[in-house]
């Protein structure tokens, strides 16, 4: 006598009223898991977080010939890029943030930063202007360095 592969298998086959009635029992535990997925999300985030969020934030990227503009401290500096062979050339004016009248003449800066290199122009009172130079030299990555954002002490004077 000729035997099925159920019976060979040993498994069975479940009617479509059996598998209604196995999903109704289940339903309950379905509804529960996306509350259960979104929960931790809910939880307080860390203060480091927030900190970290607002630095990302404050980072600004630019491409060459686009000018920017950055008040750390009491220092205003403008400026923009050019890019060169595996370099960003950089030219920035310091001036004091509030002299609008520019009593006190700007300088002017020309810094070559290497690609994947920076350097930071001080602000006074441990702050900087933070200029990056992206791997393949074709923007600037632009930050303000706040000591007290930081959680770092302010910087000696040079």
């Amino acid at each position: 006598m000729r035997r099925s592969v159920q019976e060979r298998s040993g498994a069975s086959i479940q009617s479509n009223e059996d598998k209604a009635i196995n999903l109704h029992s289940i339903l309950p535990i379905l509804a529960v898991l996306p509350i259960l997925a979104i929960a931790p999300l809910a939880l307080s985030v860390p203060a480091t977080a927030h900190k970290h969020a607002a630095y990302f934030a404050s980072v600004a990227t630019y491409k060459p010939m686009a000018g920017f503009n950055h008040v750390v401290g009491n220092k205003r500096f403008v400026g923009y890029f050019l890019a060169g062979p595996d370099l960003c050339r950089v030219t920035v004016f310091e001036a004091i943030a509030d002299d609008v009248a520019l009593i006190v003449p700007p300088k002017r800066f020309e810094i070559d930063i290497k690609a994947a290199d920076r350097a930071e122009l001080d602000a006074g009172e441990g702050a900087a202007l933070a200029i990056a130079c992206t791997a393949d030299a074709d923007a600037i990555k632009i930050a303000p360095q706040l000591p007290a954002a930081l959680g770092r002490a302010p910087r000696p004077p040079v």
